[in-house]
């Protein structure tokens, strides 16, 4: 039987079943803690406090994760796309060296962006617990290591896959904005629409998931490191706020160099009318829950 290739409606209805079944799938482990709690009678006063702690934020945060494995394995079955290629360890390198230098490079807007959000009365995510050693290393699988290989999966292995065949600017920069979208936190979204915009453009070039679990995974690792030694590398102040835009615009040019140098890509494909109406109602009712999900 000939196999088929992702198309863009595959894209959509796994951004979108993703994002649904990864609610579920929170819900679900909620309920579940909640009756065995029950069943052995214990203090439902520290239910709440289960959740907030290292353990608790692990369990529901792998949960979450394995409904993203599961789309990733429901669209993925019979698929011809390949998105593994063996490592070249010096490309490998190369690939961290940038993200770790996209991190300190960045760093400078997610700070001006929490401080404007925080000016504007936003409530910013931050982890709901106490980093201590043990948390630490609880937190390298749950907040480092799952999401990377979760999240590159099913966005440069699945939706990216699919947007690919109409145009590099169309495909990077459509999954860069499904996986701002995907984080569901005003706080979120500037960052990892950036993050996004790199790891599609490694992606669109090596076309090799691999490279971008790792660039993904140094991220998060910096991230996590940075809260656990409580290390603020710039001031909360507004004079960074030029800063932060010279870097940011520094960025975009980098990546937008790179999208448009010569390279040898994929035969541009006509948007059908259908894959446009699965893309726009699966972005449309992802904004809706992210408007919804962050209404004071």
């Amino acid at each position: 039987m000939e196999t088929k290739k992702l198309t863009i409606k595959d894209s959509a209805l796994s951004f979108l079943i993703g994002f649904l079944l990864c609610q579920l799938s929170v819900v679900v482990a909620s309920c579940f803690c909640l009756i065995f709690f029950k069943l052995v009678n214990y203090d439902m006063e520290n239910y709440s406090v289960f959740f907030s702690t290292a353990i608790g934020y692990m369990i529901l945060s792998l949960t979450l994760y394995t409904a993203m494995l599961l789309v990733f394995i429901f669209f993925k079955r019979k698929k011809e796309d390949k998105i593994t290629k063996p490592i070249n360890v010096k490309k490998l390198l190369l690939y961290i060296l940038i993200s770790a230098a996209s991190f300190f490079a960045l760093y400078p807007i997610i700070v001006c962006v929490d401080s404007l959000l925080s000016k504007c009365g936003v409530k910013l995510s931050t982890l709901s617990y106490d980093l201590t050693t043990k948390n630490y290393f609880i937190s390298l699988i749950s907040l480092v290591i799952a999401p990377a290989v979760c999240e590159e999966l099913l966005f440069r292995g699945i939706i990216f896959s699919g947007l690919k065949k109409h145009g590099k600017i169309f495909s990077i920069t459509i999954t860069a904005l499904m996986f701002s979208i995907f984080h569901m936190s005003i706080s979120q979204t500037v960052y990892p629409l950036l993050m996004g915009l790199l790891l599609s453009v490694i992606m669109f070039y090596e076309q090799n998931i691999y490279y971008c679990i790792a660039v993904h995974i140094t991220n998060n690792f910096l991230s996590l490191t940075l809260s656990y030694f409580k290390i603020n590398l710039v001031f909360s102040h507004w004079s960074y706020i030029v800063l932060a835009i010279i870097l940011a615009i520094a960025f975009i040019c980098t990546i937008l160099f790179f999208i448009i140098k010569n390279h040898k890509s994929y035969e541009k494909q006509k948007l059908t009318k259908t894959e446009l109406i699965y893309l726009l109602v699966s972005l449309s009712i992802m904004i809706l829950f992210w408007i919804l999900t962050n209404l004071q």
